[in-house]
């Protein structure tokens, strides 16, 4: 009796310096996607450039970073078009939490979620939990304590380890994490941003962005896995619709119009029949959360138009699929016709 005693009291104060140790080294600068986060800062100022007018802002996951021309469509459109494309892998409620800061009165926000987005993915992957660690501060912040202590849960062994030597890097020898440290300051990377040359190859950098959020150079066709198959997204999560909801809902009360896009698909054998059926179900399904803008089937691409995984378009394949978006907000979104 007394052995278990001592098992679960030593457990409980294991559980508890665990627990400590994450809350002190929770904003350690690990290994993390930095360039993610210097992208955000720089779309924002994007965004504010054209603040007081009219603005089409296109925001999403990475299909819509390397998959819309902005520059070319605000040419065509003739109003200001911002690329606000992030990263597929960071947390829906990320993109809506700055999508909601940058929006004002009078804008169109088109929504072009990759598919897992309309599931239910309430747990955070370790990407995730790595990337609020290292730069996305806030997201922990604004945890209660019961997401909190979920949150430590997942923080692994080995992440903690990467926190203690980020956090005596970051004290005694910040030189060798530079360009982490750099990445947190808001102010240098938009001076660098200003200054930046045009790069003369690839490469995944928040400098490596137009004047528009465009992702630049990347031109080629290097993948040759599977895409995500035509049936998805088949159904909306109602935790996530209800969150979706909520979202338009509030932009609307704000003055900001709330639309929706597919992303793009490659090409399969699959029957055009067959994509059809599916996504007439998805959208009736999606009426209650707002309108699609357009179909999936103009969607559908050949692998020559794939960059380096089936999210990203190269620029042959960006182009077409701008095209095809233009389209669509001259008929659906500036017409205001979209689910008539």
């Amino acid at each position: 009796m007394k052995f278990i005693k001592s098992f679960f009291v030593s457990a409980f104060v294991a559980c508890g310096v665990y627990y400590l140790a994450v809350v002190m080294l929770v904003d350690a600068p690990v290994p993390a996607e930095y360039w993610v986060a210097e992208m955000i800062t720089i779309k924002k100022e994007l965004v504010k450039e054209y603040a007081g007018r009219r603005k089409i802002i296109i925001a999403g996951g990475s299909s819509a970073l390397f998959g819309v021309n902005a520059e070319y469509a605000s040419a065509q459109l003739d109003m200001p078009v911002i690329n606000f494309g992030l990263h597929a892998g960071l947390r829906l409620e990320k993109i809506l939490q700055e999508m909601s800061v940058v929006v004002e009165r009078g804008d169109f926000l088109i929504l072009s979620l990759e598919p897992p987005y309309y599931d239910c993915n309430s747990k955070l992957n370790s990407w995730q939990v790595s990337n609020i660690v290292g730069w996305d501060h806030d997201a922990w912040k604004e945890m209660n304590y019961l997401e909190k202590s979920e949150f430590v849960s997942l923080v692994s062994p080995a992440l903690l380890g990467q926190m203690l030597v980020a956090e005596i890097l970051k004290k005694f020898y910040p030189a060798r994490i530079s360009d982490r440290l750099a990445a947190l300051d808001n102010s240098l990377v938009l001076s660098r941003f200003r200054v930046r040359t045009v790069p003369a190859i690839f490469k995944y950098s928040a400098y490596n962005l137009n004047k528009h959020g465009d992702m630049l150079r990347a031109e080629g066709s290097k993948f040759k896995g599977q895409g995500y198959d035509f049936s998805n997204p088949s159904h909306v999560c109602d935790k996530t619709a209800n969150h979706l909801m909520g979202f338009v809902d509030s932009m609307r009360k704000r003055g900001v119009q709330v639309y929706f896009a597919n992303t793009p698909y490659i090409a399969s054998e699959v029957g055009l029949d067959t994509l059809r059926r599916g996504e007439l179900s998805f959208r009736q399904e999606f009426t209650r959360i707002g309108c699609i803008i357009d179909r999936r089937e103009d969607l559908v691409f050949d692998r020559k138009y794939f960059f380096d995984t089936h999210l990203h378009l190269n620029v042959e394949g960006r182009s077409l699929r701008t095209d095809l978006l233009i389209k669509a907000i001259l008929n659906k979104v500036l017409s205001e016709t979209c689910g008539l």
